[in-house]
Formats: structure tokens, C-alpha cells, sequence
């Protein structure tokens, strides 16, 4: 079943790797993680000095991550960062992204599982980029998970910089 999950999903996530945030989204994988070693704190909540911003990331990705459960992938462009959407159109997110998320099947449960502070990711300039990663179990993938890497987008507060399923 997870081999006939991967070679549905396999030519889906490889147009979205294609995308503008190919690499950034990339980054976010372990392997990339141990080769780059870039600047990060990565920790559990119970683990690490609460940042007021880390919680305000994470509410964002959740209400992110909700339009992306109901279907509605126009509107997760709309409420991506402003320099996603300069740098990826919204019909191609639109089409790599809806043809995606669909073969995972309906959303069973999202569990937080950590977050990962980082001032650099590849091709981007220097910020705060803040990285929400949550276990999903889904009607089609029962082993899955998420990461939602977020920036502040002035005064709309954190938006999505890139996302990745797993």
C-alpha cells in the first residue's frame, strides 16, 4: 500500500520540487539539514525558551494548513508571503499543489511535532524563517507528515515561505 501511495504521489511532489521553492523545501529534509548545517535551534517546546514568535508561526501554519485540507489551493496563494507569491504563479502552485495534497486523502488527525528557527534557507535573503513540522496521519497515508516554513510578512504577520508532505 505505502509503495502504490509513493509512485501516486511521486510525479505530483516532483513538480512541486520543481517549483521556486524546490530548494528551500528541499532544505527542510533531514539529509539537506546535516549536509548544509545552517545556523538553527530546533527543539520541543518543553526543551526551549518560548518565543512569542514560534506560537504566532504556529497558528499561522495551522490556519494555513486548513485551506489546504479543504481543497482550496487558490487561496493558500493568496495568504502565502508576499516574496512566495512574486517568486511562484499562482495557477502553477494551484495545479502542483492540488494534485498533490488530494492523493493523501482526507486529513485524520495533524499532531504538532516541533520547529526549527533559521535566519538563512538557500536562494532566499537573510530573515527569520521559522519551520512548524506536525505528524499527519491521512486517509490514504497513515505515516505522514508536514512542515510549514513561515516568515513575516510585515504587517500580515507569518506567511508561508514553503510546504512540504510527506
Amino acid at each position: 500500500m505505502r509503495k502504490r501511495i509513493e509512485n501516486l504521489i511521486r510525479p505530483a511532489l516532483a513538480a512541486l520540487l520543481t517549483l521556486w521553492l524546490a530548494g528551500p523545501a528541499h532544505a527542510q529534509t533531514e539529509a539537506a539539514q546535516s549536509a548544509a548545517k545552517p545556523k538553527a535551534a530546533t527543539a520541543s517546546p518543553s526543551e526551549a525558551k518560548p518565543d512569542p514568535d514560534v506560537a504566532r508561526a504556529r497558528e499561522a501554519a495551522l490556519a494555513w494548513l486548513a485551506l489546504v485540507d479543504a481543497g482550496r489551493f487558490d487561496a493558500t496563494w493568496d495568504e502565502a508571503a508576499t516574496s512566495f507569491q512574486k517568486g511562484q504563479k499562482k495557477a502553477d502552485w494551484s495545479k502542483g499543489l492540488g494534485s498533490t495534497r488530494p492523493t493523501m486523502g482526507k486529513l485524520i488527525s495533524r499532531t504538532f511535532r516541533n520547529f526549527q528557527i533559521r535566519t538563512a534557507l538557500p536562494s532566499l535573503p537573510p530573515d527569520k524563517y521559522i519551520t512548524i513540522r506536525f505528524t499527519s496521519v491521512f486517509e490514504k497515508h497513515q505515516a505522514g507528515a508536514e512542515s510549514v516554513t513561515l516568515v513575516k510578512d510585515g504587517a500580515r504577520g507569518f506567511r508561508m515561505m514553503s510546504y512540504f508532505v510527506e
